[in-house]
């Protein structure tokens, strides 16, 4: 048996999870060695055997730590982040509001050109905030 041979039917254990052994390799159906020394004694083969038993090592510890995120601590982990998700969204909220509130304090005491001193590009900033609906809405009459 050529080592292409024998790498075929140990790429198919592979794929096919089956645990690679000397022994497991010759009851193959398309295995033409007899005993499982045929494969240990010769190094060439040997040396193909240790390859794939490797290959397949680095597979079931790959399957291990994909395992640590399972579906259950995906869900878990899913609804942590939900119920992350609402506390930020009420904190954002809230801050909203508070902005709001803010901005009509200092319309008050000196109007929205003191509150611009502070914003470098007031523009980008209004729009923003007018975006986020965190300015303060107001319907304006004409007196006659």
């Amino acid at each position: 048996m050529k080592p292409d041979e024998l790498k075929v039917i140990l790429q198919r254990m592979l794929s096919n999870g089956v645990k690679i052994t000397a022994r497991s390799v010759i009851r193959e159906p398309d295995c033409m060695l007899k005993n499982p020394s045929d494969i240990t004694r010769q190094p060439m083969r040997r040396a193909v055997l240790d390859e794939y038993q490797a290959r397949q090592q680095e597979v079931i510890a790959l399957v291990e730590k994909t395992d640590s995120h399972s579906r259950t601590n995906l869900q878990q982990r899913l609804a942590l982040l939900s119920q992350e998700y609402q506390e930020l969204r009420s904190e954002r909220d809230l801050l909203i509001a508070s902005h709001k509130a803010m901005l009509l304090a200092v319309g008050e005491l000196g109007g929205i050109a003191v509150w611009r001193n502070f914003f470098q590009d007031w523009e980008l900033t209004r729009a923003k905030l007018i975006e986020l609906r965190a300015l303060p809405t107001a319907e304006i009459y004409s007196v006659p």
